[in-house]
Formats: structure tokens, C-alpha cells, sequence
């Protein structure tokens, strides 16, 4: 069967256009051609097209690809990420990622990351894991517009786009949703909460957000 074609998906932001200065392209961004023709997103191992992609304001595109694990494997899904440059390879998002950006926060934003990691709990406990393949290929994202124009003042020269934190964020929850039992990704929410309300160690946090952690 011949691949589909996806159109990339935007996610905007409702910050002022200083604010966008900083975090959009001056120019359309450069991608390595060999994932990215400008309008798919492709992984070579296996070979396949993104059913699902979106742009982040720094460029930075998220890419989901059919998965094949869990109770589930229909409705499973694989997040991989492709940042401008000619020479980038697409590659699964660390969770270090997202965890250091929101820590280098802390310090001048301490109660804004934190409403933004309990809200995220709070998501993860309310979220329901896909019904079906078609349902999980429609679905549009539900906290980021909220997040990205409540917290705009979190974004930050030379950091990852809020954009970007709140899409991984919300999709990993999803994600782990569709496997009951699973608990990894919140016990992750947890722990960064927990170490602003001075109950971990930073050391722990970073831990939590290694691979393969239990």
C-alpha cells in the first residue's frame, strides 16, 4: 500500500509577538531532507511515515509513528523528534529534555512550574487512553493553547519552546494511559513536584527521568 500523505500540524501560541522573536525561525528552518520533505515525516527503520506531526515554535518538529507494544499495540504510538539543521537526525524525545528545562525554570518561576507539573498530574489522572486507531489519529492537542497563554512568560531565550514541553507532556500521558498499570511517566510528574515542594533530592529527579528507571 502506497504511504499517505500528512500535512504537518501547527501548534500556536498565544503570546505577543515579542515574545515570538525569540522563538520563531527568522527563516523557514532547514530540516535534514532525508526525514523531513516538508511535508512528512519519516523514520527509516522500519520506513515509515509520521501519522501524525507537529511544529513547534522553535522549529522543533514531533512526530508520532505506529508502535506495536503493550495490551494495545494497535493504538500504540512512538514520539520522535527532528530539530532544524541539514545534518539532524530524528530521534526519540528524552524525558531529560523537558525535566532540566522546566528545573533551569525553578529558580525564577518556582510557582509556575509547579502549577504547570500539578496540572499535568491532574491531566494524567483525568485522561482516557484512546478508544481506536481512528480516534488516536484525529486527536488534537488539549492543554497546550492553555498552557503556552497562561505561562508565556516562562518562555526563555536559548531554552526548549513551552510549546514543546507541554505537547511531550501531554502525549506521554496519553501514551501511558493505554497500558493499565503503567506508571513510569506519572511516578516522573511526581517526583519533579515533589522536589519543589523540597521533598527530593535534584538527584532523584534526574533518576526519575533516565531510561529505563523503576
Amino acid at each position: 500500500m502506497p504511504a499517505r500523505s500528512h500535512r504537518t500540524q501547527k501548534c500556536y501560541l498565544g503570546e505577543p509577538d515579542s515574545l515570538n522573536l525569540f522563538f520563531m525561525p527568522a527563516n523557514q528552518p532547514d530540516y535534514n531532507p532525508n526525514y523531513y520533505d516538508g511535508t512528512n515525516l519519516t523514520q527509516m527503520r522500519p520506513r515509515e511515515i509520521a501519522f501524525k506531526t507537529y511544529k513547534m515554535h522553535d522549529g522543533t518538529l514531533i512526530g508520532l509513528f505506529q508502535g506495536s507494544r503493550g495490551v494495545r499495540p494497535d493504538i500504540d504510538f512512538v514520539i520522535k523528534i527532528l530539530i532544524p539543521g541539514s545534518d539532524k537526525k530524528l530521534r526519540p524525545p528524552t524525558h531529560t529534555f523537558w525535566v532540566v528545562d522546566l528545573l533551569l525554570k525553578i529558580p525564577q518561576y518556582k510557582n509556575e512550574v509547579r502549577e504547570i507539573v500539578q496540572y499535568y498530574i491532574d491531566y494524567y489522572g483525568r485522561t482516557e487512553p484512546f478508544g481506536s486507531v481512528q480516534e488516536r489519529n484525529d486527536y488534537q492537542l488539549e492543554t497546550v493553547e492553555e498552557i503556552t497563554t497562561r505561562y508565556a512568560k516562562l518562555e526563555q531565550p536559548y531554552t526548549l519552546s513551552l510549546d514543546y514541553v507541554a505537547t511531550i507532556i501531554e502525549l506521554f500521558c496519553k501514551n501511558e494511559k493505554i497500558n493499565p498499570g503503567a506508571y513510569m511517566f506519572r511516578d516522573l510528574l511526581t517526583a519533579l513536584r515533589d522536589y519543589i515542594d523540597g521533598s527530593k533530592h535534584y538527584t532523584e529527579v534526574l533518576q526519575a527521568a533516565m531510561p529505563g528507571y523503576r
